[in-house]
């Protein structure tokens, strides 16, 4: 993978997991866990091997934002 491309992964990863992090109220081993088990909402994948692409963690911040307000996915 070029260094841009992992970079931007990087990023990616970043922002879902601090969203993940602000969903379960600053408790890191419950963010994790969430991100480490399949989920429904994106075929039972697992949210930190999902994100490869904008569009996938675009999807995965749209979860979470429907989870912090109620919206069950």
């Amino acid at each position: 993978m070029a260094e841009k491309e992992s970079g931007g992964s990087e990023v990616m990863q970043t922002e879902v997991m601090a969203a993940a992090l602000a969903l379960f109220e600053g408790d890191w081993q419950m963010a994790e866990s969430w991100l480490s088990k399949p989920l429904p909402a994106i075929g039972n994948e697992i949210p930190t091997d999902y994100i490869d692409s904008p569009e996938r963690a675009k999807q995965l911040l749209d979860i979470i934002g429907r989870l912090e307000h109620g919206v069950w996915t």
